[in-house]
């Protein structure tokens, strides 16, 4: 009787450790993650403005003439395990408001702000923007397997033209 309710003890103080555990890595890839999309959101305020589409989408086509490099739109986050099934291996993507690749005012997003003014002349339309916004929507996106299956961390911002002062 004794052994069996310290058999029990034993078994329940293990699964108590075992899920604290799980849940200080969790927290710990959630701060990964969230760090991860941050910095990448920083480095992009630092790009010229009217080259941070072309530097961070997923066409090679626009990236001649660059001052930065391009980046494209995935990046490595270290200490992360993509998820299962990932083309590039990369758990980091940045997205923007595009349909066939080209930066449009039009897309649906309703986290984004989306559809908006992108250009600032007053009208939504149907037009590529590439060459000619004013404003940026973009999401910075982290997907990885986590203790407890897929996780995901987003951030979602508007990017300016940043007056000198």
């Amino acid at each position: 009787m004794a052994s069996g309710v310290l058999t029990i003890a034993v078994v329940g103080m293990a699964g108590a450790m075992l899920s604290s555990m799980a849940l200080q890595r969790s927290e710990s890839e959630s701060t990964i993650a969230r760090l991860s999309a941050q910095q990448v959101l920083e480095t992009m305020q630092a790009v010229d403005f009217s080259e941070v589409w072309a530097c961070y989408n997923a066409s090679t086509a626009d990236d001649a003439g660059l001052v930065t490099p391009a980046r494209g739109a995935t990046f490595v986050v270290q200490g992360l395990t993509p998820v299962e099934g990932d083309a590039d291996g990369r758990c980091g993507s940045i997205e923007f408001p595009e349909t066939n690749g080209a930066l449009r005012e039009d897309v649906v997003d309703a986290a984004l702000g989306m559809p908006m003014d992108l250009d600032g002349n007053g009208t939504v339309d149907t037009a590529n923007h590439a060459s000619d916004y004013t404003l940026l929507p973009v999401r910075v996106r982290v997907d990885w397997r986590g203790p407890s299956g897929p996780q995901v961390y987003q951030l979602e911002t508007i990017l300016c033209l940043r007056a000198n002062t």
